[in-house]
């Protein structure tokens, strides 16, 4: 019965890691009034013998005036815990609205709020492993200071599980124009459960300009701390994101 309990206990972790989010840290930026900033692509996690993919990762993005933008997305998921059978189906469904209430370009500093809800988009999202069960509400406070052609960025918030553990969640990225056409990136996140540990990631990747208006997003990281048994081996993303 212990052994039985523990193979539970383990079981669950592994699908709490695996349900964190793979997104980026986030920037003070909007796409601008009536400008769009669509993303395609695909993600995937990978830990001691479990993964996740979401292919089709899709998100839209809408600005509104110079300073708010709403958010829309949802994932198409498959993943395979070690030892189980592989289950598909689509993931949660994202919406959010971040607005930029403060800008100052002389300093180059702005603060942004990005509230985030999400929600199962079936019954089945849960019973299959595919999200944690439930609602979802992120609340993070976003920092940003540009200087030339390095831009600093830090995140800070809560996210609020209505059927688990609460979480805090950091991050901090570096944005630097390497070439005219490149953008590239490095980031740091955290994100800790009180009484349950933490994660931490890092990662590297950039936007490469394709043509006017088509951007290839590329990155890969792994977790670099925190419980060893929970890290993800890998943590991936490559997609194209499409502005107008």
């Amino acid at each position: 019965m212990g052994s039985l309990f523990l193979k539970s206990c383990a079981t669950c972790i592994t699908m709490a890691v695996l349900a964190l989010p793979a997104a980026a840290t986030e920037d003070t930026d909007t796409p601008g009034p009536r400008g769009w900033e669509n993303n395609l692509g695909i993600s995937y996690e990978r830990h001691h013998g479990s993964w996740r993919v979401a292919f089709p990762d899709a998100e839209i993005n809408y600005g509104v005036g110079e300073r708010l933008q709403l958010l829309l997305g949802m994932p198409y998921v498959r993943s395979r815990e070690a030892g189980e059978a592989r289950s598909s189906g689509f993931g949660n469904i994202t919406t959010g609205a971040k607005w930029r209430f403060f800008d100052d370009e002389e300093s180059g500093t702005a603060l942004a709020i990005f509230p985030q809800l999400s929600w199962n988009s079936s019954s089945a999202t849960a019973s299959r492993g595919l999200e944690t069960r439930g609602y979802s509400f992120l609340m993070p406070l976003v920092a940003g200071y540009k200087r030339g052609d390095t831009g600093f960025y830090a995140e800070f918030g809560r996210n609020f599980v209505q059927e688990g553990p609460h979480e805090w969640q950091a991050g901090l990225k570096v944005l630097h124009q390497c070439l005219p056409v490149l953008e590239c990136r490095v980031e740091l996140e955290h994100s800790r459960v009180p009484r349950d540990g933490g994660q931490t990631t890092a990662s590297v990747g950039g936007k490469l300009k394709l043509q006017e208006g088509l951007i290839l997003n590329v990155s890969g990281g792994r977790d670099i701390a925190g419980a060893k048994e929970h890290r993800r081996g890998l943590v991936m993303y490559i997609g194209l994101q499409f502005l107008r």
